[in-house]
């Protein structure tokens, strides 16, 4: 910026000093022509004329002058505008990358408090891939059979359970999401202690609850936790929650929407020492 400045203030006054020199070889060339035409003319009215000439070239190079400076001044306009937009764009990348991180940070701190309150082991990994169709929700995880992950392993994020792992490769692995069709897991009632049932997949983006151990009508916004019998899922991992109960049907249809959240579903615990399903 100095030296743009030092070369604008060197052009600047180059202009000057053409100008002047331009103005004072010109009023010589009039004075000699004055001279040589009208040789008698009154030396008042040659300084007259002299000093309106000179009055001319002046205005005129103060116009030339203020004209240079304004063009320089808009040049040094536009490059700094340039450069402050140039600011702004680096600014709001690194504010969108700073609310990224934050994100990240929320999840990881939320998923590591989980997985402290669970005594099982575990392994963390990050979501690589989304599969999914009419018939199958899964995810692929980067860390396989060389990490030491088993198959039918549950898998939590910081919202709860995820699933389980379907299929175990060397490096990756399969996850079978809880909205799949063939998954099913044992939960609690969080309203009705003692109370049991089934969370089954629907292949949509809820599941149902079936299989109730007793006749009991869950609430709408009722929270289910993995119950912890069968010895698969360890107790107490958040599930869902009950969105709709239709008693019109026998026994009630019950919707549940999982808190899974396949949108922000970025990392993912596995807990290496459950036992595997008899069916996986």
């Amino acid at each position: 910026m100095a030296a743009r400045r030092s070369a604008q203030r060197s052009s600047v006054a180059m202009l000057r000093a053409f100008l002047w020199g331009g103005s004072f070889g010109l009023f010589l060339l009039l004075l000699a022509l004055l001279g040589r035409s009208l040789p008698a003319i009154p030396l008042d009215t040659l300084c007259l004329n002299g000093v309106r000439i000179t009055t001319v070239l002046a205005r005129f190079w103060f116009g030339v002058n203020h004209f240079a400076q304004q063009l320089f001044r808009a040049d040094d306009v536009s490059r700094e505008l340039q450069e402050l937009r140039s600011k702004v764009t680096r600014l709001q990348a690194e504010q969108v990358r700073v609310r990224e991180l934050l994100e990240e940070n929320r999840r990881l701190r939320s998923l590591l408090q989980l997985a402290q309150t669970l005594p099982s082991p575990s392994l963390g990994a990050e979501v690589i891939g989304i599969g999914g169709s009419n018939w199958f929700h899964t995810v692929l995880v980067n860390k396989g059979e060389q990490d030491g992950v088993p198959l039918g392993a549950p898998v939590i994020s910081h919202h709860g359970l995820v699933g389980r792992v379907w299929e175990v490769r060397a490096r990756t692995s399969i996850v079978l999401l809880l909205t799949d069709r063939h998954s099913a897991v044992g939960v609690s009632l969080t309203g009705h202690p003692g109370v049991h049932g089934i969370v089954k997949g629907t292949g949509r983006a809820w599941c149902e609850l079936v299989h109730l151990s007793r006749h009991v009508v869950p609430r709408k916004g009722e929270v289910l936790v993995t119950s912890g019998l069968g010895g698969v899922f360890p107790k107490g991992i958040p599930v869902g929650e009950v969105i709709s109960v239709r008693t019109t049907t026998e026994p009630p249809t019950v919707r549940v929407r999982p808190f899974l959240r396949l949108s922000e579903l970025q990392e993912v615990i596995i807990l290496t020492n459950a036992p595997p399903p008899l069916n996986p």
